[in-house]
């Protein structure tokens, strides 16, 4: 049977072609648009654009012909015969299979055209045949393909216009790009752009055409307002519309009387249009206007005209008003335009002005500085509430690296030889008139005429040394050489100072020339910082105003001002190089400051809540340091670490700091030898110096200088830790009192502080405080004046609280009076005196150590102390002074007496009596000063003992008795001159030997040998016989001048060099005949390397100046003398020095020191503590404790009058009266009964004992009185008289004395009848 095969009946559909496939006779593809039928088995190509030139002929035959769309042409895309592309708004049909890259019609041809709207047209797009784009009011299609073809400037190249038409675009501006057909309003009209412009205005007829004519209203008329044609305004009454092509600027429509401008569209009546948002109208005898007011006035009919009219609502001025409701945008004048914040209207108020607060609570931004003469006033003490916003304050503390010094290099220099003024040139500075600065040495250079030498030399100043003049005789040293310049004057870039004090070295009157300056010339003196003075950080983007810092100044609390809070990366201003900030703590609101007070400003009726921050002291400091005897040597010690308790591996236990010397050297009170240790420094719980301060309520503002007090009246403040007031002068230490003096005071009356566990007032830095009713609950310290602050107080309290009224310390701005402790005392066995005693003025000596001294003044009950002046210690080199169990004689009175066998011989001035040198009468040494010893090493008495002289404390001066100066005074010397050796030499040396030089040299012709006797000399003119002359350091003595150019001389003179040989040219210089200095007389001894002495009447050496002087062996050359200008001051203590101060120690008098003075002042159960512990109104959980009301650190004082919660009437330390038991102490060195006209002792209660009225001075007790006392001269004189009976038996005893009563042990003599038997 033969094979039938159906698929060889029709063809096979095998779909779209595929490559690489297998496919067999008959079968049917797609390829492209069209079918094809395969003619040849065969496997097809492996790419279709291979199938064309591989396949197609011989292997396939077209079957159908078809189309197929492929969409919009892509580039890289093979297309094949009949494809239908779009490109543009054409389609196109392939006749050609191609591969596409870019496009192109090759292998194309046009299968339909048509349009496509592409919106407004866009330089950025590419646009085909056919496109259609929006360009201003018109429409228009492309003709080829373009970019960027603007169509209205392309219509016969690529473009051609479809539609005209509108576009609105509004108000005409000048600025903008037109094109036809864009629609504009321009005054009153609208017009249609014809052409493309810009900044043509629409009545340019050449590009613009005018679609509609109207009017344009544009309200009322303004001068600097342009108006364009068809505008309309209303002026005054009338309405007008601009008739100018041009348009209109300030031309006035009312005055356009030639209508060039402006034509009248309506009139209308002048009285009664209104003009201003605001205005009304009332009727008179018509409408009137009545213009709108200014903001708060109120509506008020006129009692003058009784016609409405406005007037300020309850505007006194200058009067601020802040409430709840009101808003700091307002202007403050009256209640409904309050302010809403007291630092707002701060702010804005200049004084002499009130701002009221009305009741409510007022959540402040922090610090508020009170202007000058500004009143801030609450409604009352209850309503009117401010307390601290949360967040922070604008008040941050700044951590520097290093302390400023506001260094500056200088670029000119202008000096006035005449007045001593310098005016430097360094640029932009931060300094005022309020600063001083440091000149370095040498730092300046000029050129003057002061040797004629026409202004060539040059000379650099200030100088230690070579300056003609000075600030002492022949010191060489400028006026300002080390020390700090005010500033007199300042610019924006130079400061002016004065360079010569009116005495200084500078004193050459020519023209001086600057010549250059050394770098960093200039810088602050301290302190560095300016308080109250503005500051930049390096940027020059932020400043502040400088409130306060640490001694050291690296801790600077800032005030921001402008530019924002400071923080780390910002540098601090210094001139020459910025300083880095290392850290910066920005306070919240509430550990800020509340209130910063200036001058004559006051608060009254407020309560003031919420500020927090004060801690007790404690741990003050951890400082490496090491301790040799009383000197402690460290780094960064600071004034306030005196009084604090030093612990440390080591350390004697008790050691207290009882001295401050600079911020690397302190002293201690307990002597010890200790290596560099870590020693940890502990302030006392009531030192408020060393405490935490933060949350302050009121401060004295650093900016203004108080010439009338601030006053706080009737307030109170509450909180948790904070602190009510502080009053510190050295936030006002940039003051001078020579310039812009500052009281630094504040006033306060009725002002309640409670502070849980805080500080209620602390008056400091030499500043004052007047109290009158000023109450204190629960604080930790309630009254503290430190650092010489002042509190005067009239009926005030402390309740509770732990600590009441402390006081400590001096100021620090006081100026101490400087003297020295004078001398020794001598301590004698009064029984051992024979003769009339010591006389003050008279020279004592010691007949073992022969040691010499002039006697100060005579003390004692008995006189035993002779306060002397040490002349001589003894002999010269080995003498040690006066020693115990010695004799001593007075050199005038002759008297005698034996020193105690103890170092009480000899000792160190202690006790009540001082006896002080050098202290300046002016003004007038006065009482109530306090003392402090300087510690130091020196002369303690016996056997030279050097002692540091250190005291804890300072005393108060009860008594002040002056000497005059007596001619004392000071020898400077050269020592060791002529080939001498320097040498000590003992007070009371009276011989000096005195050899002058006259003046006149010459030179040897000759050479000179060491055993000649002749010189041959140049010229012997001004050289005589007998007198003597100077080759080198040898001093030959002239016996005779043979010839005139020869001298006969002896050699090797009076101990002066030792003969040797000279060259020819020796120089030889007249030396006089010698003589002694008559009245001359050391007073002192003094050592070998010794430059001056002290000298009884320093005037007496003056023939010594240009001479050389013998002293012993040793030739000396005077160079100056000096008279002390002040005499001796014996001062008596309040209070017994123990310790001993050294001959010559330095002392300190201030009157500056701290004290609290209470009048009427009432303790109630100091000492329990703060609200926890006091549990009031329960039993206290500890009891009071007495010592706490007051507590004093020398020197500071409380005087007070007080009573505390018993009863006990108390007035200061040394009276006091139990008012529940009528007991009275009284405690007092001296007790003064003036006045008094009766005394009963023992008479209270039962009225026993007699009263007694007189002290008798009756010898024969005449009156035989009960109400009188005979006194002991009165007794003696009774009893001397009496000749029998045992009355006159013991006169006789006392009289024979004990001495013949017992002739020895065992012998007795018995008196009968006035015999001896």
């Amino acid at each position: 049977m033969a094979e039938f095969r159906i698929g060889r009946l029709k063809f096979n559909w095998r779909g779209a072609w595929v490559a690489s496939t297998e496919y067999l006779i008959d079968d049917i593809v797609k390829f492209g648009s069209n079918t094809y039928v395969c003619t040849q088995n065969h496997t097809s190509v492996s790419s279709e654009e291979n199938w064309y030139t591989n396949d197609a002929a011989g292997k396939w035959s077209l079957h159908t012909e078809g189309i197929t769309h492929r969409g919009e042409w892509q580039s890289n895309t093979y297309y094949k015969p009949n494809d239908i592309i779009k490109y543009g708004n054409t389609q196109y049909r392939v006749t050609d299979a191609f591969s596409s890259v870019g496009f192109s019609t090759s292998n194309l041809e046009e299968y339909l055209q048509s349009f496509n709207y592409e919106d407004t047209w866009d330089s950025a797009t590419e646009y085909q045949v056919g496109d259609v784009v929006a360009y201003g009011g018109y429409t228009y299609v492309s003709t080829k393909t373009n970019t960027d073809s603007i169509p209205p400037y392309n219509l016969t190249e690529d473009w051609d216009i479809q539609t005209t038409g509108f576009n609105v675009l509004g108000e005409y501006n000048a600025s903008a790009n037109y094109i036809q057909g864009d629609v504009v309003q321009y005054g009153g009209n609208t017009y249609v752009a014809i052409t493309t412009s810009v900044n043509t205005v629409p009545t340019t007829i050449a590009n613009w055409k005018t679609v509609a004519k109207g009017f344009n209203w544009r309200g009322t008329w303004g001068a600097g307002i342009q108006y364009q044609l068809g505008d309309v305004v209303k002026r005054q009454s009338n309405s007008y519309v601009g008739v100018n092509t041009g348009g209109s600027l300030g031309q006035d429509p009312a005055t356009d009387s030639t209508n060039t401008y402006w034509d009248n569209l309506v009139e209308g009546a002048a009285n009664n249009v209104m003009t201003t948002s605001g205005d009304l109208t009332y009727y008179t005898t018509g409408a009137t206007r009545l213009p709108a007011g200014t903001n708060g006035q109120v509506l008020v009919i006129d009692k003058s005209t009784g016609l409405p009219a406005w007037e300020d609502n309850s505007i006194t001025h200058p009067v601020y008003y802040v409430s709840e409701e009101g808003d700091d945008t307002n202007s403050g004048e009256n209640l409904s335009r309050s302010f809403a914040s007291i630092k707002h209207a701060c702010g804005i108020a200049t004084g002499p002005a009130t701002i009221y607060v009305k009741a409510g609570t007022y959540e402040e931004t922090l610090p508020i500085v009170v202007p000058p003469l500004v009143s801030i006033v609450g409604d009352n003490i209850r309503t009117s509430k401010i307390k601290p916003k949360t967040g922070d304050a604008h008040y941050q503390v700044l951590t520097l690296n290093t302390s400023p010094s506001g260094t500056h290099n200088v670029s000119n220099a202008s000096y006035d030889p005449i007045g001593g003024d310098l005016e430097l040139t360094i640029g932009s500075h931060l300094y005022t008139d309020r600063d001083s600065i440091n000149l370095a040495d040498n730092s300046l250079k000029f050129t003057c005429n002061f040797n004629g030498d026409g202004q060539v030399t040059e000379k650099t100043y200030p100088r230690a040394s070579g300056a003609t003049g000075g600030q002492t005789f022949n010191t060489g040293k400028d006026y300002v050489q080390g020390q700090d310049i005010p500033i007199k004057s300042v610019t924006a870039t130079t400061i002016t100072i004065n360079v010569n004090g009116g005495h200084g070295a500078i004193t050459d009157v020519t023209n001086h020339q600057f010549v250059s300056a050394t770098a960093g010339a200039v810088t602050k003196a301290k302190p560095y910082v300016s308080y109250g003075s503005s500051i930049s950080n390096g940027a020059g983007d932020k400043w502040a105003s400088i409130l306060t810092s640490s001694y050291d100044e690296k801790t600077v609390h800032i005030r921001p001002v402008s530019g924002g809070l400071w923080s780390t990366g910002d540098t601090w201003e210094d001139g020459v190089s910025d300083i880095t900030i290392t850290n910066v703590e920005t306070r919240t609101n509430a550990e800020s400051v509340m209130f910063f007070l200036s001058d004559k400003t006051m608060l009254k009726d407020l309560l003031m809540t919420d500020m927090s921050g004060f801690a007790k002291a404690g741990l003050a400091a951890t400082i490496t340091a090491s301790i040799d005897g009383s000197v402690v040597t460290g780094t960064n010690f600071y004034p306030d670490l005196v009084g604090t308790t030093v612990t440390g591996a080591g350390v004697s236990i008790g050691t207290k700091v009882s001295g401050f010397t600079n911020d690397t050297t302190i002293e201690v009170d307990t002597k010890q030898v200790l290596a560099s240790t870590d020693l940890t420094f502990t302030a006392q719980e009531s030192d408020p110096n060393n405490a935490t301060i933060k949350g302050v309520f009121v401060q004295l503002n650093p900016e203004s200088a108080i010439e009338k007090s601030p006053y706080i009246s009737n307030c109170s403040a509450t909180s948790i830790t904070g602190i009510g007031a502080i009053v510190d002068g050295e936030h006002h230490r940039q003051f001078k009192d020579n310039i812009n003096p500052s009281n630094k005071s504040i006033v306060f009356d009725s002002f309640t502080n409670i502070h849980d566990n805080g500080m209620a007032f602390w008056v400091t830095g030499g500043a004052a405080a007047e109290m009158v009713s000023c109450f204190t609950y629960y604080n930790w310290i309630s009254y503290a004046a430190t650092r010489g602050g002042r509190i005067r107080s009239l009926a005030g309290n402390s309740s509770w609280g732990t600590y009441g009224v402390v006081s400590s310390g001096f100021s620090p701005l006081e100026k101490a009076r400087e003297g020295t402790l004078e001398g020794l005392v001598l301590g004698y066995d009064d029984s051992t005196r024979v003769g009339t005693g010591f006389e003050k003025g008279e020279r004592v000596r010691g007949s073992t150590s022969e040691a010499l001294g002039l006697i100060n003044a005579v003390q004692g009950t008995a006189q035993e102390n002779l306060y002397y002046s040490l002349i001589s210690e003894g002999p010269a080199g080995i003498g040690t002074g006066f020693v115990q169990g010695e004799t001593i004689t007075g050199q005038t009175s002759g008297t005698t007496a034996t020193l105690l066998p103890n170092t009480s011989a000899n000792r160190g001035q202690s006790g009540f009596t001082l006896v002080c040198a050098g202290l300046s009468t002016t003004p007038t040494l006065e009482e109530n000063g306090s003392i402090e010893f300087v510690t130091g090493i020196g002369n303690g008495g016996l056997n030279s003992e050097l002692i540091s002289g250190a005291d804890p404390f300072t005393f108060l001066i009860t008594g002040v008795s002056i000497d005059g100066a007596d001619g004392r005074g000071n020898v400077n010397i050269d020592r060791a001159k002529l080939a001498s050796t320097g040498a000590a030499h003992t007070g009371g040396t009276t011989e000096f030997i005195n050899y002058p030089i006259m003046g006149s040299t010459t030179t040897t012709l000759t050479p000179t040998g060491a055993s000649d006797t002749t010189i041959n000399v140049a010229s012997i003119t001004g050289f005589a016989a007998n007198q003597f002359a100077l080759l080198g350091d040898e001093l030959v003595k002239i016996d005779s001048l043979p010839s005139s150019t020869s001298m006969l001389v002896t050699r090797e003179q009076e101990g002066a060099g030792a003969a040797a040989s000279y060259n020819i040219g020796q120089s030889v210089i007249s030396i006089g005949s010698s003589q002694m200095l008559n009245q001359a007389e050391c007073f002192k001894d003094f050592t070998g390397v010794a430059t001056n002495f002290r000298a009884v009447n320093p005037n007496k050496f003056w023939d010594g100046v240009n001479a050389y002087t013998k002293i012993d062996d040793e030739f000396i050359q005077v160079t100056g003398v000096s008279t002390d200008p002040h005499g001796l001051a014996t001062l008596t203590l309040v209070e017994e020095k123990a310790s001993k101060g050294y001959d010559n120690q330095d002392i300190k008098i201030r009157y500056i020191y701290s004290q609290a003075r209470l009048t009427g002042h009432d303790f109630l159960q100091v000492g329990t503590g703060g609200t926890v512990t006091t549990n009031w109104p329960g039993v206290p959980a500890q009891d009071p404790i007495q010592a706490n009301e007051i507590t004093e650190g020398f020197p500071g004082r409380v005087f007070y009058v007080s009573t505390d919660q018993d009863g006990n009437f108390r007035v200061g330390k040394y009276f006091r009266v139990n008012q529940a038991t009528g007991a009275a102490t009284l405690n007092a060195n001296t007790f003064d009964l003036s006045g008094l006209t009766e005394l009963r002792l023992g008479s209270i209660g039962a009225q026993l004992g007699a009263s007694i009225n007189e002290f008798s001075t009756d010898g024969a007790l005449s009156q035989n009185s009960n109400s009188k006392v005979p006194t002991q001269a009165a007794v003696r004189t009774f009893v001397g008289v009496q000749t029998t009976g045992a009355l006159a038996d013991a006169v006789r005893r006392a009289d024979a004395g004990i001495a013949t009563a017992l002739t020895d042990s065992r012998t007795y003599t018995y008196f009968a009848g006035g015999f001896a038997i």
